[in-house]
C-alpha cells in the first residue's frame, strides 16, 4: 500500500500543479455552480481520468464501473429535473388562474364604470331638460 501511495505521489508530481488543476478544476467549477448532480458527475469523470492515468491496465473494469455510476447519476438528475418541471408547471397554472381572476375582476369593474357613467349622463340630460322646461315657463 505504501508503494502504491508513493507511486501515486510521484505520478502526480510528474504532472505538477497544472495536471492537478486540470483534474480538480472542473469539480470546483461544478461545485460553485451549486448543482449536486453535476458536481458528482464531474467528480466521477475526474476520478476516472486520474485512475486511467495511474492504472491503465484496469481500464476495462474501471470504465464499466464508472459508466454504471454515470448512468445512475443521469437517472437521478432526470428525476430531479422532472420534479422541477412539475413544480414549474404547477406555478404556471397557479399564475394563469390568478391572471384569469384579475381579468374577470377588471372586466366587472369596467362594466360598472360604464354603467355609472351612463347613469350620470342620463341624470345630467334629465336635469338639462328639467331646467329648460322650468326656464321656459
Amino acid at each position: 500500500m505504501a508503494k502504491l501511495i508513493e507511486h501515486l505521489s510521484q505520478f502526480l508530481q510528474s504532472f505538477g500543479v497544472a495536471g492537478l488543476a486540470l483534474l480538480f478544476l472542473p469539480v470546483l467549477i461544478a461545485a460553485l455552480a451549486r448543482n449536486v448532480a453535476l458536481a458528482l458527475a464531474t467528480s466521477l469523470l475526474s476520478f476516472t481520468s486520474l485512475m486511467l492515468f495511474i492504472a491503465p491496465a484496469s481500464a476495462t473494469s474501471g470504465l464499466a464501473i464508472v459508466s454504471g455510476l454515470g448512468s445512475f447519476l443521469v437517472a437521478l438528475e432526470s428525476i430531479v429535473a422532472r420534479g422541477r418541471m412539475m413544480a414549474f408547471n404547477k406555478e404556471v397554472a397557479d399564475l394563469s388562474s390568478r391572471v384569469n381572476q384579475l381579468e374577470s375582476a377588471e372586466q366587472r369593474r369596467l362594466a360598472l364604470e360604464v354603467k355609472r357613467r351612463n347613469r350620470r349622463k342620463q341624470n345630467f340630460a334629465k336635469e338639462v331638460i328639467a331646467r329648460e322646461e322650468f326656464g321656459s315657463d
